[in-house]
């Protein structure tokens, strides 16, 4: 079971930087966010700078990079050519980044909709083909990530989206903190969503007040031991991402490295116990 890491919490650091010293702190694969804040926005990276980040992931011994792009491809309002432009160009850079032989992922979320979920998964599935269709051009894979406060915010929900959708292409990134806020039990969403899954994300998180806090993986209720356990052991194979919420590394004096290396040792401490 391989742990990485996410450049979700690195947005000011040169990638560069960021590759050799994510392996040494002892992971082994690291998400790259693309979207347009980050260096690796997919307009920023010419096919020189695709190269070399290229060579620097497989001098890491690194698998492929799954992307990761927050641009919410189903949210209510959206500019449906513009944003299927701006995923083209996110499965191009996945595409391009790809050396291993895996099939390239684009992990998102499908955004706020405009009523509940029954009212509106019809039309969601519907409006998620066309982005089926350009990942299909580009031999590549969607990781929808369900979300505490968003519409798709349940594991029935994110299977019931998958199998509407019946796209290869159409799969899951199981982040298992958006159920675990809301008090779902672990081994039936992983039950229900490792068989659909293509990518992870691990945090942890609990409902304060009425409002989601989201916690560092290992400082919060999820039991690394157990979660580690059950992924293990279902038909779930992909590495065990770490990302940090935006609650954190937004905060003044966030320290992005200390952050890295803690997370780090939380989960490699329960993956020795799991064995």
């Amino acid at each position: 079971m391989k742990l990485a890491y996410s450049t979700y919490a690195l947005q000011p650091y040169d990638i560069f930087e960021v590759i050799p010293r994510v392996r040494e702190i002892g992971y082994e694969g690291l998400e790259l966010n693309v979207g347009d804040d980050w260096p690796t926005a997919p307009s920023k990276l010419d096919g020189e700078a695709r190269a070399r980040i290229r060579e620097a992931y497989q001098e890491a011994d690194f698998f492929s990079p799954v992307m990761m792009h927050l641009i919410h491809l189903c949210g209510e309002g959206e500019d449906v050519e513009a944003k299927s432009a701006v995923f083209a160009e996110t499965c191009q850079l996945a595409r391009d980044l790809c050396f291993d032989g895996r099939t390239p992922v684009v992990t998102s979320t499908l955004g706020g909709q405009r009523a509940e979920w029954d009212e509106v998964k019809e039309d969601v599935a519907a409006r998620l083909v066309r982005y089926a269709s350009i990942a299909d051009d580009h031999g590549v894979t969607i990781a929808v990530e369900a979300h505490v406060g968003q519409e798709l915010d349940s594991p029935e929900k994110a299977v019931w989206l998958v199998e509407a959708v019946d796209r290869p292409s159409v799969r899951l990134n199981f982040d298992h903190s958006h159920f675990h806020v809301l008090g779902m039990d672990l081994q039936h969403c992983v039950d229900l969503c490792a068989p659909y899954s293509v990518h992870t994300h691990v945090k942890d998180g609990a409902m304060v007040d009425g409002k989601v806090q989201f916690a560092l993986p290992g400082e919060g209720s999820l039991d690394l031991v157990d979660y580690l356990g059950a992924v293990k052991a279902s038909v779930l194979d992909v590495p065990i991402t770490v990302e940090i919420s935006g609650q954190f590394w937004r905060a003044e004096g966030f320290q992005g490295w200390e952050v890295a290396e803690r997370c780090f040792g939380y989960l490699s401490e329960a993956r020795e116990k799991v064995g």
